[in-house]
């Protein structure tokens, strides 16, 4: 399933969370740091082998009136030794409010997919967000910039590197979070990146609920969608990618 380098990737995501948690521990209730990760692991055997790996950190350091934010996934599955799905995410974001309700933001953001018809995108973005629910129990915020999007094709065939797509993109984005309870939350976040080649966006639904002290249990829903395929993509590749996951919560 996951080859050498998905090893690696996986374990820097998971030392990343380390460090922000240890420097959370070191720090008292004021401090600016906050995350969590997580990570899920299913194996099955029988008339066939199956295995599936997921690992997330998120690490927030909010010196207010900027924010800072580190995030990454590193998800993969087989069957029957054959590797299926193998995808890595990571994200940079930083905010800086003008007032309790609205912000500038600037955002990097960097996708790696062995399986999609583009094996790797890179957005880099700037814009201007707004805060329309700002409580405990509310979050809802939204966003919409401008930047520049690099778009790199599957090769086909291998032996054929496909040209890199270099486009001025737009951008549209927002997040909602829901405590509805002390200890269970729900969460749902939508980007979308829009050039002249494609329309790459992303959706991850999430319900959090707290086991003991930090640790809690995570079930996400995650959708992946190109809206336009690059020219020569094999036949038969879709569009729209899934991921559903189970997984112990670090949070801090």
């Amino acid at each position: 399933m996951l080859n050498k380098n998905s090893v690696y990737a996986a374990l820097t995501l998971a030392l990343a969370a380390h460090s922000a948690s240890f420097a959370q521990d070191a720090a008292d209730d004021s401090s600016p740091w906050s995350g969590d990760f997580s990570a899920g692991y299913l194996s099955s055997s029988g008339n066939t082998d199956d295995t599936t790996a997921d690992f997330n950190f998120d690490v927030k350091y909010q010196p207010k009136p900027w924010g800072h934010q580190f995030k990454g996934r590193a998800y993969g599955t087989s069957s029957s030794n054959v590797t299926t799905a193998e995808s890595y995410k990571l994200g940079w974001k930083s905010t800086y409010d003008f007032t309790e309700f609205n912000y500038a933001f600037g955002a990097v953001d960097w996708n790696k997919d062995r399986f999609a018809a583009y094996k790797q995108q890179t957005f880099a973005t700037v814009g201007y967000g707004r805060r329309f629910l700002n409580s405990d129990t509310f979050v809802l915020n939204a966003e919409i910039g401008v930047g520049y999007a690099e778009q790199k094709p599957s090769d086909r065939p291998p032996s054929l590197p496909a040209p890199t797509e270099k486009n001025a993109v737009g951008t549209l984005g927002g997040d909602f979070l829901w405590n509805f309870s002390e200890n269970a939350a729900f969460e749902q976040t939508l980007y979308v990146f829009s050039s002249s080649e494609n329309t790459y966006l992303e959706s991850v639904s999430k319900v959090t609920a707290g086991l003991v002290g930090n640790v809690g249990l995570v079930l996400s829903y995650t959708i992946k969608k190109n809206t336009d395929l690059p020219a020569g993509a094999a036949v038969g590749t879709d569009k729209t990618d899934t991921l559903t996951s189970l997984s112990l919560n670090y949070s801090f």
